[in-house]
């Protein structure tokens, strides 16, 4: 399946009918937070694709945006054509701000998803913040939580979605842990994943 996966950064120019024309099929449009939900719902849109969505650091508390609440997964497991998916929204708690986690608190979330999980195999985590350690912006608030690397040692995604640590212009790498691909999406990314 072909996933367009975004967070942080609004790239007007995907919205634009020849470069939705140059990027091809897209089966699931993926949101890893603080981005507005009409920016979500316009990419759907645009590419005919269903969405799903986690809520970042700086995006309004639930129930308040105007997000399609079908479509957000936080602490969920959906199944999206043939694959697997949940997902974590937030980052790690830095100030009073909706969607900042402690470790404990995003810990249950974990166990929460793991719970939902049972013994089926994730093909994707979708999250805000990056798991510790992987992809960490240098303040604490843009480090990663420890319970999102746990989420990863115990569900072993395929691959792990997440945005909040910018770039500014100098690319990020994929990472690797253990069996899944970790990718940075701020702005946007085309991934390709194949079900289990």
């Amino acid at each position: 399946m072909r996933l367009l996966a975004v967070s942080d950064e609004i790239e007007d120019q995907l919205l634009d009918e020849r470069t939705a024309a140059a990027k091809g099929r897209v089966d699931l449009v993926i949101g890893c937070g603080d981005l507005p939900a009409d920016y979500l719902d316009a990419l759907s849109c645009r590419y005919s694709a269903p969405l799903v969505f986690v809520r970042g650091n700086h995006d309004p508390p639930r129930g308040q945006g105007g997000y399609p609440v079908g479509a957000e997964i936080d602490g969920r497991v959906v199944r999206e054509g043939d694959l697997l998916i949940a997902g974590l929204e937030g980052s790690l708690r830095y100030s009073d701000g909706p969607h900042q986690y402690r470790e404990w608190q995003m810990r249950n979330k974990v166990i929460g998803v793991r719970l939902r999980l049972w013994r089926r195999r994730l093909d994707v985590l979708i999250t805000h913040g990056p798991p510790a350690g992987v992809h960490e912006g240098p303040d604490r608030a843009h480090h990663g939580l420890a319970a999102v690397r746990q989420a990863v040692d115990w569900m072993r995604p395929q691959v792990l979605l997440h945005g909040h640590v910018h770039p500014y212009g100098h690319p990020i790498s994929d990472a690797q842990m253990g069996e899944t691909r970790v990718i940075n999406v701020v702005g946007h990314r085309l991934v390709e994943v194949v079900p289990r």
